[in-house]
């Protein structure tokens, strides 16, 4: 979601259809929620307000994984803050619709969200309707091709986790060699040796 990656695609391929990362969108309602829960704590790591701090990763996590304590907390947490709830509500709205199967259907429902959003009293979130409104092709594409780079972005952050572990490699081919062994058998036909 970067404007000059957009123009340069259409200027060098003007039939591709540059589709939205939904890893990339999901990322943005994530840290609008943070911002929800950061605000709701006000800097304040202690006292009432450190259960906001302390719960920042679990409200984050996908409803389908937590736990039953997690449950307990979060429901516990939205009883004493509605509006974080409002917050985790349209976050865990967006990983559903990204369950659509009709990009049809899924233009009216992020519709809906978007109406949602304007009505809320959730500023962060307010902020996105920017963003669905300047990326919504590119968004709703993800309907027609299904395609991630979530492949390409995992292989890159092992690469880099790498490099930092090693301080660094002065000769190229023991940086390959470290690359080519850390990934599991079933990957290694995908790099060739020179």
């Amino acid at each position: 979601m970067h404007e000059p990656f957009r123009q340069a695609v259409q200027m060098s391929l003007p039939q591709a259809k540059v589709v939205v990362d939904k890893f990339h969108l999901i990322r943005h309602i994530n840290n609008a929620l943070d911002k929800e829960r950061s605000q709701l704590q006000g800097g304040n790591r202690r006292g009432k307000r450190r259960e906001l701090f302390n719960s920042r990763y679990t409200l984050l996590k996908g409803a389908e994984r937590l736990t039953h304590d997690e449950r307990i907390k979060l429901s516990q947490l939205f009883y004493r803050y509605p509006e974080l709830e409002r917050a985790w509500v349209f976050k865990e709205s967006f990983r559903t619709w990204y369950k659509e199967t009709n990009k049809n259907r899924a233009e009216e429902v992020l519709g809906l969200l978007e109406q949602e959003i304007t009505n809320s009293s959730l500023p962060e979130f307010r902020e996105l309707l920017h963003t669905f409104t300047h990326w919504r092709d590119e968004i709703l594409n993800y309907f027609d091709y299904r395609i991630t780079n979530g492949f390409v972005e995992g292989k890159n952050n092992r690469i880099k986790t790498i490099k930092r572990m090693a301080y660094g490699y002065r000769n190229m081919d023991n940086f390959r060699l470290r690359i080519l062994a850390t990934n599991s058998k079933g990957e290694r036909s995908v790099f060739h040796t020179y």
